[in-house]
Parts: C-alpha cells; structure tokens; sequence
C-alpha cells in the first residue's frame, strides 16, 4: 500500500509539475500518434477524429531497440500487458482478457494460431510491422466473437508512395541470453507496381534470472527460441482501384520446461526471497535429454482490395492461413485414450509421423489448423454529415491431429457475422451507432453446436475545446466457447494441469463502459480512461481437488458472472529543462466473479515513468522505470506475487556515413539495472519458481538508406 501512495503522488507531482503553456513539441515521447489514419475502424479517421478510443503506436516513430518484440513495442502502452512463458512466449491481456477473448489482426487479416492454449504466443516478428492499433473494450461489432476484450490490430510496412528504393538492416544482440535478433528488407516503387521483401532471424538461448541470495545465477535450462521469418509484399495502385498481396512465413522452435505448477514459490518480497530451487535445478540437469519444445509454423497469404467510387468506397480482403504446431517431449507416448473418436486422414497421418526433430525424435502432438476468410467492407462517405458502413465476413476453419496423443479433437468451425455501423457528425460533437448478428457452427466428435448472438455499440464524442476530447463508449460483446474449452480432455504438459471440457457451456456475453478525457497542447497530453466490464457467463477452469494417477491436479471448465472495473491515467510533458521530457501512467484493474473468487491474469496496479533525455539531434538517452505493486487477490490455481521496481536505461546515436542517402544508428539498453529478483504476476514461470530475467544489456546498430 506505501509503495502504491508513493507512485500515485509521484503521478500526482508530475502531472502538477507543470501547467499546459509552453510551446515546445511532444511527439518523441507521446505512444498515441494522434495525427495518422486509423485502420482498426471503418471511418479513415485519425485517432483524434475517432469516437471509439483507439491507441497507436507508430514504430517509425521508437527507438529501435524498443522494437525487437512485439512485447518491447508495446510494452508502454496504457491497459495492455502480456501473460509470458519466458522470452519467447507471450499473449496479449487487454485489461484483464486474453486468448480468444481478444482478436488479432496480422498481414489484414484475423490471425488465428491456436491462441487458446496457455502456453502459445502471437508469434509476431516486429519486423515488417509499421504500427499497432489497440482498441481496448468489446469491439465484436466490427469483429465478431472473440473481440470481447479487444483488438490488436498490426499494420504492415507501407508500400513506398514515390519511385525509388529504401532498404535497412539492423541487428541486436543481448547478453542476458546470448540471443541475436536480425532483420533485412527492401522496399521498392516503380509506377503503379510496389515490392517489398523482408527476412527476420531470432536466436536465443536459455536466460538467466538475477542473482539470487543463495547464489545461483541461472540459466532456466528450455527457456530459448529461435525463429525465421519471411514476407513478400506485391502493391498495385492506379486510379481508383488498390492492391496488396502479401505472403508471411514464420517458423519457431520454443523451448518450453515443464513441471508440476502446483508447487510454485512461496511468494516472497523482492529483498526478502529465501526459496533454495537447487533441486529444481538439479532435475532439470538430470531431465536434461528429457528437453521439451515447440516447433512451430505459420504460413499467411493475404489479397486486399480497395475500390473508390464517387462518394464512397469498397474494401474486399480474402486470406488464408496454416498453423502447423508439434510438441516434442514430456508427453505421454501411449497418447489419449479417445484419440480414436475421429478417423484421420491416413495420407496426413502418414506425412506427420514421418516428420520428426532434429534427433529423430517423433512429435508426441501434432495439430494442424487452417483458416480460410473473406471479409468486406461498404463506406457511405459524408451525405448530409452521416457515415454509414456496411460489412460482414466469413471465417471456416479446421483443426487437425496427426499424432497419437489428441488435447483437442479433429473439428470445424464456421464463422458468418453482418454489421452497419452509422456514423453522425455535429458541430462539436460525434455520436456512432452500430448493431451486428453472428453465427457460430462447430462440429466435433460427432456434436454439432451453433452459437448466435446480436451485440449493439453506441459512442458519443464531445469536442470540448479545439484540444480536449470526452468520450463515452456503450458497447456490448459475446464469445462462443473454443474448441478446448468444449472438448479438451487430457494432460496439459504445459501448464502441469489435467483439463476437462463441457459442451454445455453457454456463450459469454458483456457490457462494458468506457469513459476516457483527454487533453492536449504543444507542451503537455494528459489522459483518463475509466471502465466497468459486466461479464455474464464467464468461462474458467475450476479446480476439482482430484488427481490423475500421475498426480496431476484436474480442472474443469465452469462459468461465472463477472465484473472487472479499473482503468489508465497516462500524462506526458515537456520539463523547464529543454533537453528533459517524460511520459508517466498508471493502471489499476480489479477482477471478480459473481462467486466471490478473483479472476485469473489480473495485472497488479502498475505505475511507469520514462524519462526522454534528447541532448542533440543525434544523441538520446532514456529512462525507465517501472513499479508494480502486490497482487494477492488471485484466482485459485494462481499465485500471489510481491511488488517489484524495475530501473532500465537506454541510448542511440545517429553515426556518419560516407554513402550518400544512408543513415546509420548505434543503440543500447540495459534491463533490470540493479538486477532484482522478482516474479512477474502474468509469468507463468512464476509457478515453476523461476525468477524473471536479471540484468540484460543489448547492444544493436541499424542502417537504412
């Protein structure tokens, strides 16, 4: 509690610090770029313009060596966190929802990669990446079920707008983990036809945790990955008529221990931590050709097409994507008892099992997932100062096994969803209005479910001056229950739980409020964003208090009621020192069922402060710091965590280079300064007793011409 009153008059200071009257530009600390067009939304608005509060984060517009991950670029952003299996593994938690409780855009298209597992990540190379949009609430209007918690939405690298060429490179590498983290590519325009090719490479090995009190130093042995990624991008443009084909292949190995979660750390504060893993380690050195790992697949082919009429304009998008997923290790080689509800296909089955590791080892899980999509897209511009867009889409989608041990059945699923979305325009203020019907079919192990709903939005916006902005979002959201959540009947290595499914389980269904104020000059941007999340039907695993004949605990899928309320301050300023300037949040979020027990994957009451250093046009440093306070209010098979403080610092410099149109930069950070142990509440690591990563200091140069 002295550690949250601190940060919150630390907030406070800040904020009061200075008045809203100097003139002196902010863009270079600000996360939100107010001035660009959003995509996530139908209108061809800025976020300014935008009724519903959009946050965007321009990565033209960071240093570089904030853009190694897609967890390092968005790391700053107001109410998004990410629950993380390591390094290499990490999901979006959009104020307190993850997995398929959020929807991710990728190459214009839904990304599906079998999101549902805990241990799965986005797998998303920042590489290719030229922004990310975050629309934070139920936008299952414009995107249907799942998008009850909110969208992230990865705009790729744009085409270049002139004849010529552009290309960079750039490299990093960290010494935590002795990784490497590469990216090439080249962008080209020749009248109407453009080109972009782009290749990224990470490697990483196991990382280490800080020192410890009884010395041990690490590394956490299969905390690793590597990962190659390749995209091709073929534009067209002329008249009225726009093109993008873009082709995206990801493969990964992601090495991932496993254990007994149940018997994780007995949460200790950060200065007063006396756990004695050596044991621990000494299994891992003993289980150490027992090595556990992902290898993973992501192939995306993606045909966006504009068309622009007099007073409106049609956007058609038709994609496909492939997940292939193998789990070698830690499984058990006599498979699931019912792997045989649900014949294979002898040709696949053939081709899979043929397939094995490096070692010759065969993958004891091996799913296949194909998604094919068509989404569409009518705007009424402007007619007597009203909007209206008119869209749908269609998602089908299979999941295959080719191994013997199944966690989720062979099964299709069909999405069809149709929304109008209004949009009306007064003198200072903007009201939207917008309803859509879905339909959801399943068909697994002989049962055939269907899930429909209708979800509604309303937004009202208010100019209040030519710099201040109040907003107020209505908005309403549903989810079908996944394919685990359903069907699930088996051991999840992974997370060290036996889980089981229910076809009985109903749709979740939400209403959430948003208000947000934000207000804004030439020196100062402050924000308020307040919620309140009515969750009826609340899906979530419920412990039975049973164990398999390993002794793996059971867990069941149940529902609840829930609520989650909270929300994000965030102010940004330029100090009387004209080198100086800071951008400082805060997130608070509260999660309950109806029951009286605490959601699961709640991030605790989070204060950051970046400190902006820019001595010249060539030279910057910066600070970070980041205070995370004790959360105890866990679900049941969580557990708590103390509160931690965290010190990182950073800098570039723009270097000289003789070749003419060139630009070379030279960039540095060190994580984790003071190297503090501590859990993060949202690692799952925390559970296996494994601190989170100890001092790490990368070191990248990248060059572009």
């Amino acid at each position: 509690m002295k550690n949250l009153i601190r940060a919150t008059l630390i907030l406070a200071l800040l904020i009061t610090n200075k008045n809203f009257s100097q003139e002196v530009e902010v863009d270079s600390i600000l996360p939100v770029m107010l001035d660009e067009v959003i995509v996530s939304t139908p209108f061809g608005e800025t976020a300014n313009e935008n009724v519903i509060k959009v946050t965007k984060v321009d990565l033209a517009k960071m240093s570089a060596v904030n853009t190694q991950t897609m967890k390092d670029v968005l790391g700053e952003t107001p109410g998004l966190s990410f629950i993380s299996t390591g390094p290499g593994i990490y999901k979006p938690n959009i104020r307190g929802l993850s997995s398929n409780r959020v929807v991710v855009f990728n190459q214009n298209i839904r990304y599906e990669n079998q999101q549902w597992g805990d241990e799965h990540g986005i797998d998303i190379a920042s590489g290719g990446v030229s922004s990310v949009e975050l629309i934070k609430g139920p936008a299952s209007i414009l995107y249907g079920s799942d998008a009850i918690g909110g969208v992230l939405y990865f705009n790729p690298q744009k085409y270049l707008k002139y004849n010529g060429t552009e290309g960079d490179f750039s490299t990093f590498y960290n010494t935590n983990y002795s990784g490497f983290n590469s990216t090439i590519g080249v962008s080209t325009t020749i009248d109407e036809f453009s080109l972009i090719a782009r290749a990224s490479v990470v490697e990483n090995g196991d990382y280490s945790g800080s020192k410890r009190p009884d010395g041990y130093e690490g590394p956490y042995e299969s905390t690793g990955m590597e990962s190659k990624d390749f995209q091709l991008a073929l534009g067209y443009a002329k008249g009225n008529y726009s093109s993008d084909f873009r082709i995206n292949f990801n493969e990964s190995t992601l090495y991932v221990p496993h254990g007994d979660e149940e018997e994780g750390h007995d949460d200790h504060d950060d200065g007063d931590h006396d756990d004695d893993h050596d044991d621990d380690h000494d299994d891992h050195e003993e289980h150490e050709e027992e090595e556990s790992y992902q290898s993973i697949e992501n192939f995306i082919v993606s045909w966006k097409n504009d068309v622009k009429f007099d007073n409106s304009s049609l956007t058609v998008t038709a994609g496909f994507s492939q997940n292939l997923r193998k789990e070698f290790g830690h499984h058990d080689e006599e498979g699931h008892e019912d792997g045989d509800e649900e014949d294979h296909d002898e040709d696949h089955d053939e081709d899979h099992n043929e397939d094995h590791d490096e070692h010759g080892e065969e993958a004891a899980l091996d799913m296949t997932l194909r998604v094919t999509s068509l989404d569409w897209k009518y705007v009424n511009e402007k007619n007597d100062n009203v909007e209206i867009a008119v869209g749908g889409n269609f998602i089908h989608q299979t999941n295959e096994n080719h191994a013997e041990e199944i966690l989720i059945p062979n099964a299709t699923k069909n999405d069809m969803g149709l929304f109008i979305l209004s949009h009306f325009h007064f003198d200072s203020a903007n009201l939207m209005l917008g309803a859509r019907a879905d339909l959801r079919q399943i068909d697994a192990l002989g049962i055939e479910k269907t899930y429909s709903s209708m979800t509604a939005s309303a937004g009202y916006k208010k100019d209040l001056s030519q710099s201040s902005i109040f907003r107020v979002n209505l908005a309403t959201g549903y989810r079908a229950p996944n394919l685990s959540e359903l069907f699930s009947d088996g051991e999840h290595h992974g997370t060290g739980r036996y889980e089981i499914g229910s076809t009985e389980l109903a749709v979740e269904k939400n209403f959430q409020t948003d208000i947000s104020f934000e207000t804004s000059n030439e020196k100062s941007s402050l924000l308020v964003d307040l919620f309140y999340n009515n969750i009826n039907d609340y899906i979530f695993l419920n412990p039975t208090g049973a164990q398999t004949d390993e002794f793996m605990p059971i867990y069941e899928y149940a529902q609840s009621d829930a609520t989650i309320l909270g929300g994000e301050i965030a102010y940004s300023s330029k100090t009387g020192i004209d080198w100086l300037s800071y951008y400082a949040s805060m997130e608070y979020l509260r999660g309950k069922k109806k029951n009286d027990g605490w959601l699961p994957d709640i991030p605790p009451v989070t204060f950051k402060l970046n400190l902006d250093l820019d001595f010249s046009d060539k030279i910057n440093y910066g600070i970070d710091i980041l205070h995370k306070a004790r959360q105890d209010k866990v679900a049941t098979f969580e557990n708590s965590t103390h509160s931690n403080f965290l010190v990182d610092v950073s800098g570039q410099y723009d270097l000289n280079i003789l070749y003419p149109g060139a630009r070379a930069q030279l960039f540095w950070k060190v994580e984790n300064v003071f190297d503090k142990y501590y859990y993060d509440h949202l690692s799952r690591f925390k559970n296996y007793g494994f601190y989170d990563m100890g001092r790490n200091v990368s070191i990248g140069l990248k060059i572009s011409y």
